[in-house]
């Protein structure tokens, strides 16, 4: 939570300082594109087929071993990471060669080869994080990003003060973002130290041989899925950039707002959930694997549908709260407003195709959620340029939230046929009380947006007034609800005793 919310201040810092211009749009294309490979390599394609042979070097044999799986591991994709970081700074400097693009486009290539490095940092802190979330150690790998935040919000804050122009900012922004990059990966590193890994373990690599081709086997498809999916954001992005300087900010903005909730809850259950699901496909039944996966997403559902009302029906008013400071003006929040309303609709969508896809890495199955993936990539694809020809950067949301409900929906019945999971049976006791609570949320939400209308004072104060009241009101009268249901001490999350227990 602490990440999410440092995150977002250091968003509301940049785009103050840069406003939505060319200058910020070109920054957030820039780093879009090293960040992809964070979400590629890093949290993605190399962390879903990491930490499932990790955790069956654990479960099979012990963590002395899997420590020293780890050193050959990791030692390898440092000379990978490498070379591709090279290789893309040439293909990048070839590109600028041509001379064919404009001002916009070519310093996003210059600040997309700055960050190069990060990249590599990042990634590389994504592994080490995975080995201690297999561990059952999160604390470290959860903060890390925490410090990168804070080392961006002191760049920006450094420029602000020393009155630098948009360019200077630029480049302090560049060098945070490395500065931090390097603290993200060693605070998980040290950690990792601590718990007896050491790069002395990298004798007998042979021993290790089945393991490095299990990882093979499930990296490559699930780099094809988490490769469609980065693609679909880096899409988006790249046709919002060809439209104006304020589209890719617009929709930035409204992207950043969807996953504070996304990053805070859903990322988090599937950070938590992911070993212990692929410790229970490995050592469990069927069915006992089915029971974690309707705990998890019983647990989204009850934290993450509120959320979405929330930021609907509250959307201007957060929006001003938070990013109606310096150069980000009225005018643009209310550009912003309804890309925003778009993206709290997709949020429930987003967040249980998020847990789906684990839980099929989870359960080694990666080919299915692959080919889902690039099904709606190809839809997604062919709903932007439609849309963003009749309503612009709207258009871009538009096709992202069509194409996620799509998602989600072939997602839960691919599940469903290969898990035997009964969504009916497993989601009953709270479709009620969350309806309930939902309602209730939209009562106080509208009802007290109405009584702040009447109040005779600025637009800013209002905000700040229906933010500060109406949330806490509407969160405490939600969990009211489901304490009038009993379930308000979601008892039903508690991994039973059966769920890592071997069975015949």
């Amino acid at each position: 939570m602490l990440s999410r919310v440092t995150g977002l201040l250091r968003d509301v810092l940049i785009f103050a300082a840069l406003g939505a211009s060319a200058w910020s749009s070109a920054f957030i294309v820039g780093f879009t594109i090293p960040n992809l490979f964070r979400r590629l390599f890093g949290e993605g394609a190399l962390s879903s087929a990491f930490i499932p042979v990790f955790s069956t070097v654990i479960e099979k044999k012990n963590v002395q071993l899997a420590l020293a799986f780890f050193s050959h591991f990791i030692v390898r994709w440092t000379f990978l990471l490498t070379g591709l970081a090279i290789a893309l700074f040439i293909l990048v400097q070839l590109f600028l060669s041509i001379d064919t693009f404009s001002e916009r486009w070519v310093l996003s290539f210059k600040i997309f080869q700055w960050l190069l490095p990060y990249m590599i940092f990042i990634c590389l802190a994504a592994i080490f994080s995975g080995a201690l979330n297999s561990l059952g150690r999160f604390f470290s790998a959860s903060f890390a990003p925490v410090l990168f935040n804070l080392v961006l919000i002191l760049a920006v804050l450094i420029g602000i003060f020393r009155g630098t122009d948009e360019s200077g900012i630029i480049v302090w922004l560049c060098g945070g973002v490395l500065l931090g990059g390097l603290l993200q990966l060693l605070l998980p590193l040290i950690d990792l130290k601590n718990q007896g890994w050491t790069l002395s373990r990298t004798n007998k690599a042979v021993e290790f041989s089945e393991s490095f081709q299990s990882f093979q086997s499930l990296f490559f498809p699930s780099l094809l899925g988490a490769a469609v999916l980065q693609i679909n954001i880096l899409v988006s992005r790249l046709l919002a950039n060809t439209l104006d300087d304020t589209a890719v900010s617009f929709l930035y903005v409204s992207s950043r707002m969807m996953e504070l909730p996304l990053g805070v809850f859903t990322i988090a259950v599937v950070t938590v959930f992911f070993p212990v699901l692929s410790r229970t496909f490995e050592s469990s039944t069927l069915d006992s694997f089915a029971n974690v996966i309707l705990k998890g997403l019983r647990f989204i559902l009850i934290i993450v549908l509120p959320a979405a009302v929330g930021l609907l029906v509250l959307s201007k008013e957060i929006l001003i709260v938070l990013f109606e400071w310096g150069s980000f003006g009225l005018s643009d929040v209310r550009a912003t407003v309804p890309i925003l309303i778009i993206y709290s609709i997709a949020l429930p969508f987003y967040s249980i195709t998020t847990y789906a896809v684990r839980c099929f890495y989870a359960g080694k199955n990666m080919k299915l959620p692959v080919r889902l993936s690039i099904y709606f990539l190809i839809l997604n694809t062919v709903f932007s340029l439609l849309f963003m020809n009749i309503w612009g950067v709207y258009g871009l949301a538009l096709a992202n939230l069509l194409s996620a409900i799509l998602h989600t929906v072939f997602i839960l019945r691919a599940m469903k046929k290969s898990y035997w999971i009964s969504f009916n049976k497993g989601l009953k006791e709270i479709i009620l009380p969350i309806f309930i609570g939902l309602l209730v949320i939209l009562i106080i939400s509208l009802l007290g947006k109405g009584v702040v209308s009447y109040l005779d004072y600025t637009h800013k104060i209002d905000a700040f007034i229906s933010v500060f009241t109406l949330i806490p009101l509407s969160v405490f009268g939600y969990f009211l609800v489901l304490h009038f249901f009993k379930i308000s001490d979601l008892s039903f999350i508690k991994f039973s005793k059966t769920d890592n227990k071997m069975h015949d």
